[in-house]
């Protein structure tokens, strides 16, 4: 006589020990992104997660109205992007070491910036939101992002 033991399937039985834990994909914004300020991109500072990214300018490296991003992982391999509010602008991850965007005077100071990581199961999570960027970062201006230690 077989038994009357039924199984769970493995996604039921994954989501009531995880919880609805999305495995790719973005963080929901239950934990608000570390304030930080540009020119601790510029010194180059140990950042609140114990990243280090160094920011560089490059003046005229863009057309008048745009502003140009780069991102780029020296010692690093887990995915790193910068967005713009909505606007994704730059990935990185593994063999694709850099990336580089465009957008407009308008859509940035719209939104903007904010650096992204991933973090626990890869999930692609808002860490920084850096608060005077639309201050401190202005048209026709190349900004370099060098991610070193995460």
């Amino acid at each position: 006589m077989r038994s009357a033991t039924r199984r769970i399937p493995a996604v039921v039985l994954t989501t009531a020990v995880l919880g609805a834990v999305p495995l790719v994909g973005y963080a929901p914004s239950a934990q608000a992104a570390e304030g930080i300020r540009f020119q601790q991109l510029l010194n180059g500072e140990r950042l609140p997660d114990g990243d280090v990214i160094q920011a560089t300018v490059l003046p005229g490296g863009a057309a008048p109205g745009q502003i140009s991003i780069q991102l780029k992982l020296s010692g690093v391999t887990w995915w790193k992007g910068i967005q713009s509010g909505p606007i994704v602008l730059c990935q990185a991850q593994d063999n694709q070491q850099s990336s580089s965007a465009q957008l407009s005077v308008d859509d940035f100071n719209a939104h903007g910036l904010q650096l992204w990581k991933a973090k626990t199961f890869g999930i692609h999570t808002e860490m920084y939101n850096v608060v005077d960027a639309t201050q401190a970062m202005s048209g026709g201006n190349s900004y370099i992002f060098i991610w070193t230690k995460d």
